[in-house]
């Protein structure tokens, strides 16, 4: 498996009246795979070890979403209007990007929250989207009581302790920037990944990111349209073209049976089960992460 490509560049890009962070790697005449990260009040660098290594593929295109990381952000930091964040504008962004690279189409790997914006993509933006890579996602909206009931999430519940989002040393207006969403991956850690020997490697991924507070405040107050789109499964199923769900195997945040029940839905569907991996399973298992998007990659070319 190649090393990453540290020979990536940076730069800023305007796009729907934003500007976006973008990093990317490989060889721009290769098909772009663009890589929507989850939160969203992290940057995108928890996932770029791993899909930085997809640039012998892949001109691969990492981006920090509106209101995170090194992109327009909302008062104090910036002066994008805190209504600026709501998961169709963010679809606008990546439609936007793919055309600012000169891409017709795009392989679309959408994490986490970053999912349910990529099948936004979908419904507003068909025509952009060559595939589909849902990665530690889900189609659906209703599912507490099935994580509730995860034998895994019940043993891990007990470690990981409560974050108050109303306590003024995290959210309060003398705060540190993205300090309440910093505490929230560090008390959840134990339900992202699976390996808990390597708790000290996952908080040392926390260290490099750049969490924000700018979606916290709006999300308190239910002003966020969610992020997965109405009838997400039918949207999908009518849309037809190939999807990879990529999903571990001891998920704690989206139980793998809703993977499974997704799969079940799309004919056009691969599913890729993460093996000894959980939320963030390019962490648990980078191997066979990476395996099956390579593999789902070449079949579709």
């Amino acid at each position: 498996m190649p090393e990453s490509h540290h020979e990536g560049t940076e730069e800023l890009v305007a796009a729907g009246g934003v500007e976006l962070f973008v990093r990317r790697y490989g060889d721009p005449a290769l098909p772009m795979l663009i890589v929507v990260h989850g939160g969203p009040t992290w940057d995108h660098s928890y996932l770029l070890p791993a899909a930085a290594r997809l640039a012998d593929l892949a001109h691969v295109v990492l981006f920090d979403l509106r209101g995170c990381g090194r992109s327009s952000r909302t008062p104090p930091v910036g002066d994008l209007p805190v209504a600026a964040l709501q998961p169709d504008l963010l679809a606008d962004d990546v439609a936007a990007l793919i055309r600012h690279y000169g891409a017709t189409q795009a392989d679309v790997l959408g994490f986490s929250y970053g999912g349910g914006i990529a099948m936004r993509l979908v419904d507003q933006h068909p025509g952009v989207v060559h595939s589909l890579i849902l990665a530690s996602t889900t189609a659906y909206r209703d599912f507490e009581q099935e994580r509730e009931a995860s034998a895994d999430y019940q043993a891990r519940k007990p470690i990981c302790p409560e974050v108050a989002w109303d306590d003024a040393a995290l959210a309060g207006p003398d705060a540190p920037d993205g300090a309440l969403s910093r505490a929230l991956a560090h008390a959840g850690a134990p339900f992202d990944i699976w390996h808990l020997d390597r708790l000290d490697d996952w908080h040392r991924v926390l260290a490099g990111v750049s969490f924000s507070s700018d979606w916290n405040a709006p999300h308190a107050a239910g002003q966020h349209r969610p992020a997965v789109p109405d009838n997400a499964e039918s949207l999908l199923r009518n849309w037809a073209r190939p999807v990879l769900i990529l999903h571990g195997s001891r998920e704690m945040s989206f139980p793998v049976s809703l993977a499974r029940k997704l799969h079940a839905a799309l004919p056009a569907s691969t599913l890729a089960e993460i093996p000894d991996a959980a939320h963030m399973a390019h962490f648990d298992n980078p191997q066979a992460w990476l395996a099956g998007i390579r593999s789902f990659l070449r079949a579709g070319r």
